[in-house]
């Protein structure tokens, strides 16, 4: 299963798709303030990234999906209470674990991988 976040889109004019939720952050849980960029990227500082929190995955053939149907189960690769992974564009950024915050729910950030 992956959820998906995205960054609203910002062109005037062009259809909005609904299938992704604004996110904003619950009431005192703002994350810190990003820092200002390096004056070489300021101009890249407000392009929306696609962020996918992925609590697992797995693969069936064509038959095995074709045969889903209301109420069937899925076993996903991970166990209750493992961290989920956080993508941003598709890179794995970091990982955490998956908290409810006011009835819903959100990702605490509890290991961010620095690509060493």
């Amino acid at each position: 299963m992956v959820a998906q976040l995205e960054a609203p889109q910002a062109q005037p004019g062009a259809p909005q798709a609904s299938s992704a939720a604004e996110i904003e952050p619950a009431a005192g849980h703002l994350p810190n303030p990003a820092p200002d960029p390096a004056p070489e990227y300021a101009h890249l500082a407000d392009v929306p990234l696609r962020l996918e929190a992925v609590l697992g995955q797995l693969t069936m053939n064509m038959r095995a999906v074709a045969g889903l149907e209301k109420g069937s189960v899925l076993t996903l690769n991970r166990s209750a209470g493992d961290n989920v992974d956080l993508f941003v564009a598709g890179v794995n950024l970091a990982s955490g674990e998956i908290v409810v915050i006011e009835g819903a729910l959100g990702v605490r950030i509890t290991d961010l991988l620095t690509g060493e």
